[in-house]
C-alpha cells in the first residue's frame, strides 16, 4: 500500500513553491551527486547483476547518468533566473516565463534503470519539481540500492519513492513520466514508447563498412534491448553481398576473443524464454538464412515480407537483414511499420535526405548511430529530443509568460473599436491592402508540363516539316521528268 504520510509533504512542498528556489535545487543536486558516488560499487555491481551487461557497458551507463546530473546542476543560474523573476518590477515583458508542473511522477523501464531513474530524477529537479519514484518489488537488485540511498540523500517533502501506484485522482494532479509503455495513467503523460520499432537503411552509396560497425555495435550492445538498436536493416540489393560480407567480418570481431566470444555463453539474467530466441524461429523459416552465430546471437537475412522476423520488434542480440530495390521500395517498406522510434540512414547525403524526409519517424540519424541513446528510455513522443540529455528541462516545466507593454494588435483594436477616431478608416484601408508579392519573375521558368508541351511541339513540327519537304523533293523530281 502507498505510504500516506509522504505524499501530503510532497503536495504541501508544491503548493509553498519550495522547489523554485534555486539554491535549494543546487543543494539537491550536490546530495544527489555525493549519494551516487558514497554507494558507486553497489551500484556498479546491482546494475552488472540484473543485466549481465560486461563492465565497459556498466561503466558507460553510470558516466552517462552522472553526466546528466551534471549537464541538468549546470542548467541552474542565478543569475538568470533572477533576472528572469524581476522582468516585471523593472517594466520589462517576461514571454518566455517558465516554472516547474508541480509534481512529476516517474514510471521508469527496467532497460538500464539506474540511467533511466537518474535522467528523470535530474531533469525534474532542474525544472523546479517535487518528484516519487515508482519502485516496484521484483527481483533485480538495484531497485532495493536506490530505495535506500535516494531518501536518505533527498529532501523527504520533495522526493519520495512508492511501490505502488496511487489512484487517478492523485495522478491527474502530477505529471506522469512513462518510460516503460504502458497504458496512459494521466491526461498529462510525458510517454516513451518501447513498442515503435528502428530502422536502419543502407544504401549503395553508403561507406559499407562504416555502416556495419555502427550497425553490429547497435544490435548487440547492452543486450539488444534498446529501444533504438536497429530492428531491422534495408539494404539495398547491389551492395547486399559486400554488407554481408562486412557485417561478418565486424560481428566477429566484436564478439570474438576474451572479453567477446566467452562472454556471449553467460545466460542474459533478463532473458525471459530462452527457448524461444529469434535465432530459434529464423531456422524454422523458409526464407530466412542465418548468415552467421554464436551463443545467443546472429546474424538472420529475410527475403520474404510477410515472414514473422520482420513483423515484430526485437529485444535479442539478431541483426535481421532484408533486400530492398531502391529508396522508394525502403521508404514505402518503412512506412508500413508505422511512425518509427529512429531511421538510421546511410547513404550519400542527397539520398539520405531523400530517405528521412519521406519516412516518418521520431527521429533520423544520418551515416552514424548515437551509442548513447542505446542506453535508457526512448526520447518522449510527444516532445523534441535534446541532444545533451534525455529529458529536457522545458518539457517538464509549464509556461507562465507576464507582459507589461501593449502589442501591436492591442493598439489595432482598439483604433478600430474607437469608432470616432480618425486613424479608423485608415487602419481599415491598410487591412485590405493586397499581400506583398512573390518575387517570382513571370513567364520565365518552364516547368514540368511546359516542357512536355514544348518538346511535343517540336516533335510535331519536325515531323511536319520532314513531311513537307520530302513531298517537295519527289514533286520537284516529277516535274523534271515531265518536263525532259
Amino acid at each position: 500500500m502507498v505510504a500516506p504520510q509522504l505524499f501530503p509533504r510532497i503536495v504541501a512542498a508544491e503548493i509553498d513553491g519550495r522547489c523554485q528556489n534555486i539554491r535549494y535545487r543546487q543543494n539537491q543536486f550536490h546530495r544527489l551527486k555525493s549519494a551516487v558516488v558514497q554507494h558507486i560499487d553497489q551500484i556498479r555491481d546491482a546494475i552488472a547483476a540484473d543485466s549481465g551487461h560486461s563492465p565497459e557497458e556498466v561503466r558507460a551507463e553510470i558516466c552517462l547518468a552522472v553526466k546528466e546530473i551534471r549537464t541538468h546542476y549546470a542548467s541552474l543560474d542565478l543569475k538568470k533566473d533572477l533576472e528572469v523573476e524581476y522582468r516585471v518590477a523593472n517594466g520589462k515583458d517576461s514571454p518566455d516565463g517558465r516554472r516547474g508542473v508541480g509534481i512529476v511522477y516517474v514510471v521508469p523501464c527496467t532497460h538500464t534503470l539506474f540511467f533511466s531513474v537518474v535522467s528523470a530524477l535530474s531533469a525534474a529537479m532542474a525544472a523546479g519539481n517535487c518528484v516519487i519514484l515508482e519502485l516496484v518489488k521484483n527481483t533485480m537488485a538495484l531497485p532495493g540500492i536506490l530505495k535506500k540511498i535516494l531518501p536518505e540523500a533527498l529532501d523527504a517533502d520533495t522526493f519520495a519513492i512508492t511501490q505502488e501506484r496511487p489512484d487517478s485522482t492523485f495522478l491527474s494532479k502530477t505529471l506522469v513520466v512513462i518510460q516503460n509503455d504502458s497504458a496512459a495513467i494521466s491526461d498529462r503523460c510525458l510517454a516513451s514508447s518501447t513498442t515503435s520499432r528502428t530502422v536502419a537503411i543502407v544504401d549503395r552509396t553508403a561507406d559499407i563498412a562504416a555502416a556495419a560497425e555502427a550497425l553490429v555495435s547497435a544490435r548487440f550492445a547492452f543486450g539488444g534491448r534498446s529501444t533504438y538498436s536497429p530492428d531491422v536493416v534495408l539494404v539495398q540489393e547491389f551492395a547486399m553481398k559486400e554488407f554481408v560480407e562486412a557485417i561478418i567480418q565486424r560481428s566477429s570481431k566484436y564478439l570474438g576473443g576474451q572479453n567477446g566470444e566467452a562472454r556471449q555463453t553467460k545466460v542474459n539474467p533478463r532473458r525471459a524464454s530462452p527457448g524461444a530466441s529469434l535465432l530459434d524461429a529464423a531456422n524454422k523459416d523458409a526464407s530466412a538464412r542465418v548468415v552467421v552465430s554464436g551463443s545467443e546471437w546472429g546474424v538472420v537475412e529475410v527475403h520474404d515480407r510477410k515472414s514473422p522476423l520482420l513483423q515484430k520488434k526485437a529485444s535479442e542480440k539478431v541483426l535481421v537483414l532484408h533486400p530492398v530495390t531502391s529508396l522508394d521500395d525502403a521508404i514505402d517498406l518503412s512506412s508500413s511499420m508505422g511512425t518509427l522510434a529512429a531511421t538510421y540512414a546511410f547513404a550519400a547525403p542527397a539520398s539520405a535526405k531523400y530517405l528521412t524526409q519521406f519516412i516518418d519517424s521520431y527521429t533520423s540519424w544520418i551515416n552514424h548511430v548515437p551509442t548513447e541513446i542505446l542506453i535508457g528510455p526512448a526520447y518522449p513522443s510527444n516532445h523534441p529530443p535534446t541532444r545533451e540529455t534525455r529529458y529536457s528541462v522545458s518539457s517538464l516545466q509549464v509556461p507562465r509568460p507576464q507582459f507589461v507593454t501593449e502589442s501591436s494588435s492591442t493598439a489595432l483594436v482598439r483604433t478600430i473599436l474607437d469608432a470616432t477616431a480618425s486613424k479608423a478608416s485608415n487602419a481599415w484601408s491598410e487591412a485590405l491592402v493586397p499581400l506583398p508579392p512573390i518575387g517570382q519573375p513571370e513567364g520565365k521558368k518552364i516547368g514540368f508540363f511546359e516542357q512536355g508541351i514544348i518538346t511535343g511541339g517540336v516533335i510535331t513540327l519536325f515531323s511536319f516539316v520532314a513531311t513537307v519537304s520530302t513531298l517537295g523533293f519527289y514533286g520537284y523530281a516529277a516535274v523534271r521528268r515531265l518536263g525532259v
